[in-house]
Formats: structure tokens, C-alpha cells, sequence
């Protein structure tokens, strides 16, 4: 079985080897937070286990999970008066989120590996 890798930063690029796809939604409060990453980890996780439920390849869970974490984050800074009220703004952001919110948001494309 191959591997997916995700690597994080100002446009965030996950690939299988074979498909890279580029995701440039976020925040840059996303840094200034402790724990950012390893929530982005557990959302992966969830979408992950998802997937092996529906079929979905492991490259569009993650695809799908970093993109609603990013999205949530734009979300969460909007209200945030900074790193401190983001922090918990974000959680609320991905409880409520929805889908029409990630679709409306998504910057998102695959690009040539």
C-alpha cells in the first residue's frame, strides 16, 4: 500500500505519489497557535476512517480534510481578536461548519505531479 503526505504552509500540498493537489485556503494565525498541526492530524484521522467506509481514496480524505480545517480557520479568524480567541474560535468553526461553506471557500486544485 503507498503513502499519502500532506506538508502544511502558506498553500498546503498533499500528494500520493502520483496526484498533487494544492490547497490555499487558511490562516496565518493557523502558526501562532500551539496544537494546530495535531488537530489538523485528529480532522485527517476522522476523514480517513471515513473514507474507508465509502471507498474514498486516501489522497481525497485528506485532500478533503485539510480543506475544511483550512476553511474553518479562515472562518475562526474573521472572529478571532487574536492567537488566544482563535484557538477556541476554531474549534466552534468546525463543529458548525458546513458543506456549503467548504464549497463556497475552496481553493483547491490538482495540479501535474
Amino acid at each position: 500500500m503507498g503513502s499519502t503526505v500532506a506538508v502544511s504552509g502558506e498553500v498546503d500540498l498533499i500528494t500520493d505519489g502520483r496526484r498533487v493537489i494544492r490547497v490555499a485556503n487558511g490562516d496565518a494565525l493557523l502558526t501562532r497557535v500551539t496544537g494546530g498541526g495535531c488537530a489538523l492530524g485528529a480532522v485527517m484521522a476522522a476523514f480517513l476512517g471515513t473514507a474507508r467506509g465509502t471507498g474514498a481514496d486516501a489522497l481525497t480524505a485528506i485532500a478533503a480534510a485539510t480543506l475544511v480545517y483550512t476553511v474553518a480557520a479562515e472562518r475562526a479568524a474573521a472572529a478571532a481578536s487574536g492567537p488566544g480567541s482563535f484557538a477556541a474560535t476554531l474549534l466552534d468553526a468546525l463543529a458548525a461548519i458546513e458543506p456549503a461553506d467548504v464549497v463556497s471557500a475552496a481553493r483547491m486544485r490538482e495540479v501535474a505531479a
